[in-house]
């Protein structure tokens, strides 16, 4: 056995507060969870924890680029194994024992690839149905094959995906997937000049607006944006429109009906649907969330082009429905760069709207779970036991089939335990996965196995 002695235990869910015991492994399950130490036999490892905090490990249920295969809904070509790996390494590090893969047009030969190859545990989603290829062929669909188009979301599901999703996503929708993915490129194609994501968003919303709404655009702020990026000379106003316009539109619209398919497909296949929830998706987001109900989960709820009262209001509306809020890292506390104000998280948490916690991608930057937790616990926006709940027991609600044999700390469960510094669970010290350490950053009394 493994015996985890003397930490300050936070069990996921979401209700007990804190207290100081230990946790028993056995195999790959949990076998007690109390006050007190365990002394142990000959035969098991005792770790002493001082204190440190003991969390379920988080399940991070929104994250992409976890396995090879197409990525987005877009069915841009996947990234090399040898990045997937590495990203799966970061979400260890993080303390992510879970991750779900929101490249939902990847089949299971995909996911085994990366899944046998590492440690933390990898749940697929499904995207296979229409519009959402159409909506892919749209907006890029390079990296599907007649494998990824002959599946379907039923036989996904057999196989053992978790979700409907990412419905929608950034690349199809008008999101940041535009701004750091083909907005740069088009432009880059038509001027030779590299723009910095933040730089085609000010154009995109010069152009669209935050609501991705075409025919009104502010030709005024456009000329001042080609000025300040170094474009003016390189491209006319009525070019950059055109060429804002052809990235975002072709998908948009059947990306939206997307939505609406997906939530009648969750409520016949019984599986949760994630969606792209923002500024731009938001009536579809509503429409199917009345639809799918306890089925719907609004992803990144607090996303960037949402006002924080709209993203409160949109938030009430999933509530009322029985649905699941989501809102995730980006990254907001390392990069900065696609998302760096707290306001939205804030409001939402503020009105007691948060359920689930989550990261997404951020361009290949997304910043931990637990370093949300830590910042929302330590200034007092919600108690820590619910913080950890976020990441942990809460989305094992909203994921069923997820939920059903971890998120927390209780016997029975999967011996998926995440270790970290007392004083912040942003410190990752120690992380086991399947009753074994696959992460070990201190001078524990257990043998290193490398990440």
């Amino acid at each position: 056995m493994l015996i985890l002695n003397h930490g300050l235990i936070v069990n996921g869910d979401g209700r007990t507060a804190p207290f100081t015991g230990s946790v028993v492994i056995e195999g790959s399950r949990i076998a007690a969870v109390g006050p007190g130490n365990y002394t142990g036999g000959i035969d098991d490892t005792v770790i002493g924890l001082e204190g440190r905090l003991v969390m379920p490990g988080a399940i991070d249920p929104h994250t992409h680029a976890v396995a090879p295969g197409p990525r987005f809904a877009s069915g841009t070509p996947g990234v090399s194994l040898e990045e997937v790996l590495g990203n799966l390494r970061r979400h260890l590090s993080q303390g992510h024992t879970t991750v779900v893969d929101l490249d939902g047009f990847k089949v299971p030969e995909e996911t085994a690839l990366a899944q046998g190859r590492q440690p933390v545990r990898i749940e697929a989603g499904t995207v296979h149905f229409a519009p959402m290829f159409d909506a892919a062929d749209a907006a890029d669909g390079a990296g599907l094959n007649d494998v990824h188009r002959s599946m379907t979301a039923r036989e996904m599901v057999d196989a053992g995906a978790v979700v409907i999703g990412e419905v929608g996503a950034g690349m199809t929708l008008g999101g940041g997937g535009q701004d750091y993915m083909y907005i740069p490129a088009a432009v880059e194609q038509t001027t030779g000049v590299k723009i910095l994501p933040a730089q085609a968003k000010a154009l995109k919303y010069a152009v669209l607006g935050r609501h991705i709404r075409p025919g009104n655009p502010d030709r005024e702020k456009i000329a001042e944006l080609l000025q300040q990026q170094g474009l003016a000379g390189l491209i006319t106003i009525d070019k950059m429109i055109k060429l804002i316009e052809e990235s975002v539109l072709p998908s948009f619209q059947v990306a939206l009906d997307g939505l609406v398919a997906s939530a009648n497909l969750a409520v016949e296949l019984g599986v949760p649907t994630l969606v792209h929830n923002s500024a731009p998706s938001d009536e579809a987001a509503r429409e199917a969330a009345s639809i799918a109900k306890e089925l719907f989960i609004g992803g990144h709820t607090n996303h960037g082009t949402f006002s924080a009262e709209e993203a409160v209001e949109n938030a009430r509306w999933i509530r009322e429905q029985g649905g699941f809020v989501e809102i995730d890292t980006f990254d907001a506390w390392g990069r900065k760069e696609l998302h760096a104000t707290p306001e939205h998280l804030i409001a939402l948490m503020q009105e007691g709207l948060v359920d689930i916690m989550a990261t997404d991608y951020a361009a290949g930057h997304w910043d931990g779970m637990f370093e949300m937790v830590d910042a929302v616990a330590r200034v007092g926006l919600v108690p820590l036991e619910q913080a950890v709940a976020m990441a942990t027991g809460n989305v094992g609600k909203a994921l069923p089939r997820v939920g059903a044999d971890r998120g927390q700390l209780k016997a029975g469960q999967l011996a998926d335990v995440v270790v970290s510094a007392a004083a912040s669970p942003a410190d990752v010290q120690l992380v086991v996965i399947d009753g074994e350490v696959a992460l070990t950053r201190v001078d524990f009394a257990v043998p290193t196995v490398a990440a």
